[in-house]
């Protein structure tokens, strides 16, 4: 009886289905990315047979590392140590591969094995590659080829494999052109140690932490264990798929509501011949268990569709190539079946409370059967006028505003499932809004009209410049000024996230700092910091502040204005080199220009002569970061889901509107009312459906920047900045809902024949 009474209305139950489908795909696809970014990330340098990693310490991420090369030579003269090898890990962009992965290895070395070359040769010597067979194939290059890196050439000299999808997704050069790639002069990212005994791992491990404060070392095997950012991009990957479901979850409620509504006197005939309550709340409570598995086996199928979609993207698909467990697929499915108790208790609860009479006698519409009161019929008179004047102002007829009211419950319902996914897409536009804000900020604010920063780099905070590039633009005679500034991110135990700035202390780039207490830093074991950090990490002027276990002693508090800048800290410049493995280097350069006329000209000389740079204008700097194309790329996927779900609501809401008014429609047609009246009253309706929702969408989403600003630590980083483009933008995706959500429905409202209509039971 419960299929039975699910396929009378195939076309709500396909809409209804897929909406939670879609969620449970969510869950499925991000869960699984997660996971295997988690897995294939973290075997990146655990995959050889080496028995301990020794990095950084406090590193973000092994990229970030940098380990003087001399330390290798203590490690060797432990007793259980038989070999210790460097390496090189960094990211870049190389053709349409905006994440990919170069290790630098000994050519001879023991590690260098595990790469195994199947096609050409093994590395012989300088501006040689290596490419993983994936990566050959995306970059559509073979042995004998020119690939450019950084723009300098490299002959593709073999092609390898290792069985994992990340690894061949990369390519691999010697460790000394690895070094001059990322600019890591006498420094490797990481050493691989090999012991005479796996026991002695643990022991072998506290030695090096003790003798070498300043590094960490790890048994191989752990290394993704100890990412504590890996943790932040699962917990996002999920909260994303929460929203999914939470929508599919409205859409479930919305759909069981309107089955009551829509089968009042069927469940008033079962009452009255002897069912009891108890039955009725099964069987509709049935109905929605039973959507639910149906959804959940088609969401957990289109979930692991879309993974391997994404997987095969060039570069950045095989870090996402999903990993699929018995416990991700039993967190789908009890999520459906949690969607469908909780999306179907109310309405199944309402159905079975029901009085015989009172459904019998339901005529569809508002009601639920009840007859109306006098207080209900003042209700009605003061709604009456308050519709009146809201339609003056949106300049809807009432009549429109007076059907959604009439239908509170499932308006409310729909409204609340398109608004999360416009509250998600404002919220993230915001966040990213925001920072291309505080970091164009950042980079005009000291009076530089150009911003240089590397080449190709698939990180902002990975750029790296020689300094003598900042020196020879100092010297062009269009050119007034010249600061440079080293970025980077710090975590420890006291932070797990902490921004960093380096200037030279006696260069105007410092006075873009506003003090507000204390002074300007003039020592290399001094820091100035903005207020926010301030407040997070309750410092005041005196105390000292822990960075990769170097003390320094805040002599000033800054607050220019920027909640970007307002978390970070300010260090003298030698010794943010020294911190962040960056000698004689910095991030990005900003050039002050003597004449606004030459700006261009000047920009367009410096990326000549030097390839490996590039120019923007300092206004549109963040705009021209990888890192924030590829949030907008995301940004945009997110708004395709939101509009694919929303979409699936709107529909589902107005098919049921258009069954449920069957006999109303009817009787305007009987009236006289034409096809296109029909057509249009139905399509008002689930446009300012949508409108409204936009309008919630919007309040929800500076409603959730706000609760991500005040998050701790990274907050400062997720300050939002809005506009009325944008507001109207997610109104617009949101009437775009409506539109093509009400399209059918109204279409099919205005084909129905009255008589048949008249007859609808």
């Amino acid at each position: 009886m419960i299929f039975k009474n699910l396929l009378r209305r195939k076309t709500r139950t396909l809409l209804t289905t897929l909406s939670i489908a879609m969620g449970v795909a969510a869950l499925v696809a991000l869960g699984a990315m997660a996971e295997g970014f988690v897995l294939n990330y973290g075997s990146l340098v655990s995959s050889s047979d080496a028995d301990l990693l020794v990095m950084q310490a406090d590193a973000m991420d092994v990229a970030f590392s940098s380990v003087d090369v001399t330390v290798a030579e203590r490690i060797s003269g432990m007793p259980d140590v038989t070999e210790v090898e460097g390496v090189v890990l960094g990211w870049l962009t190389a053709g349409d591969m905006s994440f990919f992965i170069v290790f630098g290895h000994e050519p001879h070395s023991r590690s260098i094995t595990h790469f195994r070359v199947i096609e050409g040769a093994p590395l012989g010597g300088g501006r040689q590659i290596l490419l993983g067979k994936a990566a050959a194939e995306a970059l559509e290059k073979a042995v004998g080829d020119t690939m450019r890196i950084y723009g300098a050439p490299y002959q593709v000299v073999g092609i390898f494999e290792t069985g994992q999808g990340v690894e061949e997704s990369s390519g691999v050069v010697s460790l000394e052109e690895a070094q001059k790639l990322f600019n890591k002069p006498r420094q490797v990212s990481l050493f691989q140690v090999y012991l005479r005994d796996i026991e002695r791992s643990e022991a072998v491990r506290e030695r090096i932490e003790k003798l070498f404060p300043k590094l960490s070392a790890s048994l191989s095997k752990d290394y993704g264990l100890n990412q504590d950012w890996m943790t932040y991009i699962k917990g996002m990957a999920w909260g994303i798929a929460l929203i999914a479901v939470v929508v599919g979850g409205l859409g479930m409620m919305n759909t069981m509501i309107m089955t009551v509504f829509e089968r009042t006197r069927e469940i008033g005939t079962l009452r009255a011949l002897g069912w009891r309550r108890r039955q009725v709340l099964r069987m509709i409570l049935g109905e929605a268990l039973a959507l639910s598995t149906v959804g959940a086996a088609l969401g957990i199928g289109m979930g692991i569709g879309l993974t391997r979609l994404v997987a095969r993207s060039p570069g950045l698909g095989a870090m996402m190539a999903g990993r699929y467990t018995p416990t991700l697929f039993a967190q789908a499915l009890a999520t459906a079946l949690a969607l469908g108790t909780v999306g179907g208790f109310y309405p199944a609860w309402r159905g079975a409370n029901l009085q015989p009479i009172e459904a019998l006698r339901y005529e569809g519409g508002a009601g639920g059967g009840k007859r109306e009161s006098g207080r209900g019929k003042m209700e009605r008179g003061r709604w009456t006028s308050v519709f009146h004047s809201l339609s003056s102002i949106l300049h809807f007829p009432s009549s429109v505003l007076r059907d959604l009211w009439r239908r509170r419950t499932r308006t409310l319902l729909t409204i609340a499932g398109i608004g999360v996914g416009v509250a998600t897409v404002v919220a993230l536009n915001g966040i990213g809004a925001g920072f291309m804000v505080g970091f164009n900020h950042f980079s005009s604010s000291g009076g530089g009209d150009l911003t240089l920063r590397q080449a190709d780099v698939a990180d902002t905070s990975l750029s790296s410049i020689d300094e003598r590039i900042g020196r020879a633009i100092a010297g062009m005679p269009q050119v007034e000024a010249v600061t440079g500034m080293v970025m980077g991110i710090a975590t420890s135990e006291e932070f797990p996230f902490f921004l960093a700035w380096g200037l030279e202390p006696g260069e105007r780039g410092v006075q873009r700092f506003p003090l507000v207490e204390g002074r300007y830093i003039q020592r290399p074991n001094e820091m100035m910091l903005g207020r926010t950090a301030t407040k997070m990490f309750k410092k005041e002027i005196g105390d000292t502040l822990m960075v990769y276990n170097n003390r320094y002693r805040i002599v000033g508090i800054f607050e220019s204005g920027s909640a970007f800048e307002g978390g970070a800290g300010v260090l003298n410049l030698r010794e943010a080199q020294r911190l962040f493995g960056k000698p004689r280097q910095v991030s990005y350069y900003q050039i002050k220009v003597r004449d606004r006329d030459d700006v261009e000209f000047v920009r367009s000389a410096i990326e000549q002569r030097f390839p490996e740079v590039l120019v923007s204008l300092s206004t549109e700097f963040a705009e021209n970061t990888q890192d924030m194309q590829q949030f907008q790329s995301f940004v945009g996927a997110l708004s395709f889901i939101a509009v694919l779900l929303g979409g699936i609501v709107v529909a589902n809401t107005m098919i049921m509107n258009v069954y449920e008014r069957t006999r109303e429609i009817g009787t305007l047609r009987a009236l006289g009312w034409r096809r296109r009246m029909i057509l249009g009253m139905m399509l008002r309706e689930a446009l300012l459906l949508s409108l409204l929702s936009g309008v919630a969408g919007v309040l929800m989403g500076v409603g959730l920047c706000a609760l991500a600003g005040s998050a701790p630590m990274v907050g400062s980083l997720l300050q939002p900045s809005f506009s009325p483009q944008m507001f109207g933008e997610a109104i617009g995706l949101a009437l775009l809902l409506g539109g093509l959500g009400g399209i059918y429905p109204a279409w099919r409202a205005s084909r129905l024949s009255p008589a048949e209509a008249l007859r609808y039971e």
